[in-house]
């Protein structure tokens, strides 16, 4: 990607990504690629429609779902919704998975 689209994609999302999700960081501090997993998190915990409408815009849906499957900062509810919403089979969802595990256990 080039370095001014890059940019262009930060200032985005300095702009329209509300404080709600970040309350206790600095949004001027985050990375769009390197702290994309926290991003996608947060908002998916934490979003507006808005928020979601504008993750939508900076990544992915692949990305995204990715995040669903794999993060261990998204709620169960939370992972269960999105799972719900982006057709990801539950089995694949980490944070549904681990306590399917715990049920296993005699």
């Amino acid at each position: 990607m080039p370095l001014h689209d890059i940019i262009y994609q930060v200032m985005r999302m300095r702009k329209i990504l509300s404080k709600r999700c970040f309350w206790d960081v600095d949004i001027e501090s985050l990375d769009i690629r390197k702290d994309k997993s926290f991003i996608i998190s947060r908002t998916l915990e934490h979003g507006t429609m808005q928020d979601i409408i504008a993750l939508k815009s900076m990544y992915p849906i692949k990305e995204i779902s990715e995040v669903v499957k794999n993060s261990r900062n998204i709620s169960r509810s939370t992972a269960v919704f999105w799972a719900n919403i982006l057709d990801i089979p539950l089995e694949e969802v980490r944070a549904c998975s681990k306590l399917q595990r715990y049920r296993q256990i005699p």
